[in-house]
């Protein structure tokens, strides 16, 4: 299973594989800064790393959090992370047009946005002005 590592402001996806018969941390992809995953990056892993168990939505939700020394999200700003998450992963399903599913990638970039420009402490039950 894989999981999120923090150093400073960036993250890490890592997972433990065995190789000659010993554990190792392997690297599955750097996120540079982003709190967000990108489906491209995604599919860069699946494609790397074959037959690797990764929650999608659990690395989210970290990546949404921050590194640890940020303060924890708010009831809203969680909400705004696991809708940006379904509607990410609605905008890659097969069914549905093109343009339906632009549109779902677009509502999942405003989300990311309002969570990146205000700070956990700040966001309320409303969009951010």
């Amino acid at each position: 299973m894989a999981w999120v590592r923090w150093r400073g402001q960036s993250a890490q996806l890592l997972a433990t594989v065995w190789e000659d018969g010993r554990s190792r941390q392997r690297v599955l992809a750097n996120f540079h800064g982003a709190y967000s995953v990108s489906w491209s990056l995604r599919e860069a892993v699946a494609r790397n790393f074959p037959g690797l168990p990764i929650d999608w939505a659990a690395v989210s939700e970290a990546l949404a959090q921050g590194p640890p020394a940020e303060p924890p999200l708010s009831p809203t700003a969680w909400d705004w992370a696991r809708v940006e998450h379904q509607l990410q992963v609605w905008a890659h399903q097969s069914w549905g047009d093109a343009p339906e599913r632009a549109c779902l990638q677009a509502a999942a970039a405003v989300l990311s946005s309002w969570r990146s420009r205000h700070p956990p402490q700040e966001h309320q039950n409303s969009p951010p002005e």
